[in-house]
């Protein structure tokens, strides 16, 4: 049975950094394969992971309302769309990405959001790991993107509504009633200074702090240089991030 792991929280917090990390980690530790699932319309983990993201979801979407009218005879929507994911795939070494993107057309992502979970279900059992990199906020879970993974990582900062969010995304977890089997906090670049606070207001919400991500200058070169992350082995924070991969791996 493969391991599951998702990654939430307020835009702008190093989520999408940070599922990168995990994936580069599992790597490296020669876990895999991987299904990595790009659940935000934001789409930045293809650019961390060095893949080309020219298909997603949204794009199958748009491809759905344009051709639906075209469809073989006998042919269902269900099918086109079971066909359309073998399209949609980013196959790399050890690791292959499914990314939501964006659909052209005006609407909510309710109905990209439940392509990505179908694909996941249907996916999921052939990899030893997957990882989701949300979209930001909470929708995801209101949706139901995620459910059922072993882990949800919520990302904390210094700034006071990353707090509110994680505050939010608790008390919805709490009321799905066991569909996650873990939820954690993990800092990310808090001061010294700070870490005893950020470490008290967590303990208010009753919110496990797994791990703490220190502040990694190379890694914020690859990230303002719009690199890929090559490996996680030799940064700062690889003890951190070694730390989830262990706990998941322990349960």
């Amino acid at each position: 049975m493969g391991k599951s792991i998702a990654v939430a929280g307020k835009g702008g917090i190093g989520k999408s950094t940070i599922s990168a990390l995990i994936i580069k980690a599992l790597q490296d530790l020669q876990e895999t394969p991987i299904l990595a699932i790009d659940a935000d319309p934001d789409s930045n983990l293809a650019t961390l992971l060095g893949l080309n993201d020219t298909e997603s979801v949204g794009q199958l979407r748009e491809d759905i309302l344009r051709e639906i009218k075209n469809f073989p005879a006998g042919m269902s929507k269900a099918a086109y769309v079971e066909a359309g994911l073998h399209e949609i795939i980013i196959e790399s070494d050890g690791v292959d990405l499914i990314t939501m993107g964006r659909g052209e057309g005006a609407g909510c992502y309710c109905y990209l959001n439940s392509l990505i979970r179908k694909f996941s279900d249907d996916l999921a059992p052939s990899y030893k790991w997957t990882v989701f990199d949300n979209e930001a906020g909470l929708e995801h879970l209101s949706r139901r993107t995620t459910q059922d993974v072993d882990a949800l990582l919520v990302v904390v900062t210094e700034n006071p509504l990353s707090l509110h969010s994680a505050k939010s995304i608790k008390e919805i977890v709490d009321q799905m009633g066991g569909r996650i089997r873990k939820t954690y906090a993990v800092t990310n670049m808090i001061k010294p200074r700070n870490e005893e606070r950020i470490r008290e207001k967590l303990e208010e919400l009753e919110l496990e702090l797994l791990c703490q991500i220190p502040y990694d200058e190379e890694l914020e070169q690859m990230v303002f240089d719009n690199t890929q992350i090559v490996t996680t082995e030799g940064l700062a924070v690889w003890e951190p991030i070694k730390t989830i991969v262990d706990a998941v791996r322990r349960m």
